[in-house]
């Protein structure tokens, strides 16, 4: 517990996903309200309703945890890096990107070999006012 940003973190295994036997059945006809009272009946359609929504937004953040819990377990795979390293990821190809690196260090060994030409005629020089 020495890291304060761990210390929120529960170390238990992740509950267990609810069992279909006892999630709602959607194909299952609304109950007949008529024995309660009209009052209790528009009560209980509303609370079904919330009902309802809890379930759907419970499924969706069941979903989302079980990608989060994914992506952490795959992220936990990857190498520690250093905090005072800078990692360099490329995605080109190596080759490739070497072409393009000569490429630049050719441009500007051309610019470095023509520079002392080109900068006694810039006007931007300090000599030129």
């Amino acid at each position: 517990m020495d890291d304060p940003t761990r210390a929120s973190l529960p170390d238990s295994d992740p509950a267990p996903p609810v069992p279909e036997s006892i999630k709602p059945d959607d194909a299952l006809p609304d109950e007949d309200l008529s024995p309660l009272p009209p009052e209790y009946q528009a009560v209980v359609r509303r609370l079904r309703t919330e009902v309802d929504r809890a379930t759907t937004a419970l499924d969706r953040l069941e979903a989302e945890n079980e990608r989060l819990r994914r992506r952490v377990a795959k992220l936990k795979q990857r190498p520690a890096v250093h905090p005072d390293t800078t990692p360099l990821v490329l995605d080109d190809d190596p080759a490739a990107l070497r072409d393009r690196i000569s490429a630049f260090i050719e441009a500007i060994d051309t610019c470095l070999e023509n520079g002392a030409d080109v900068s006694t005629n810039t006007p931007s020089s300090p000599d030129s006012s």
